[in-house]
């Protein structure tokens, strides 16, 4: 069983992240959670490359960008997620070929592009099941300042924290997209209501694909 939360920055992913698991878990589902980039010690470098801001300030090429990102994927699946998936696993990730669909489409790379890096680097492999957690920009973006300036260290910002209001217009426009191409995979879960209800919306959507896929649940 493959699980994948998607959503624009400050959308609440890693809080509803760590309630899933720990309910997976008290189930006593065999479980693995990752995420993307950064769920191997290759994807920590990238990670770092890919997502701390930098004092030079040089713009990045989309294309870099890109290839970057799924390298990091590519990693990822060849040593996290299909062996855990081959041991009958339920995978648990924050981010994966939704967000590249997304951040670099709205960064102006074409869907040829994504395309043709998703059909060479995931091999048809799909998440069983993605939630995407929606929230307007500017709630979101509000969030992240009030989470960064929590943690006090530079370390917490990331180069998309600092984009423009109108490229996390077009990444949550592009997630919106995805949920309407892909009504069977995406569940689609407004992220502006109180935690408990989020997690409990999501549950409502993950609970019967892991009993359709043989798994003992509550």
């Amino acid at each position: 069983m493959f699980i994948t939360i998607e959503g624009v920055e400050g959308s609440g992913k890693s809080t509803q992240l760590l309630r899933l698991s720990e309910r997976l878990r008290r189930l006593g589902l065999p479980l693995v959670v990752s995420k993307e980039p950064g769920g191997t010690p290759l994807g920590r470098e990238l990670r770092r490359l890919l997502l701390e801001p930098h004092a030079s300030g040089d713009a990045w090429c989309p294309d870099s960008e890109l290839l970057l990102f799924y390298a990091d994927r590519a990693q990822h699946l060849y040593a996290v997620i299909r062996p855990a998936l081959a041991a009958k696993q339920v995978v648990l990730v924050d981010r994966f070929e939704d967000s590249s669909r997304a951040y670099q489409g709205a960064s102006g790379v074409p869907d040829a592009s994504l395309d043709r890096l998703s059909d060479l680097v995931l091999k048809g492999l799909r998440p069983d099941l993605t939630v995407i957690l929606d929230v307007d920009p500017e709630v979101s973006l509000q969030r992240v300042e009030v989470r960064n300036l929590s943690l006090g260290t530079e370390f917490a910002e990331t180069r998309f924290d600092h984009a423009a209001l109108a490229f996390h217009r077009q990444v949550r426009e592009r997630f919106l997209q995805i949920a309407r191409s892909h009504p069977d995979r995406v569940a689609l879960v407004p992220a502006r209501d109180p935690v408990e209800q989020v997690e409990a919306a999501i549950w409502a959507r993950v609970a019967p694909k892991l009993r359709h896929a043989g798994f003992e649940v509550s």
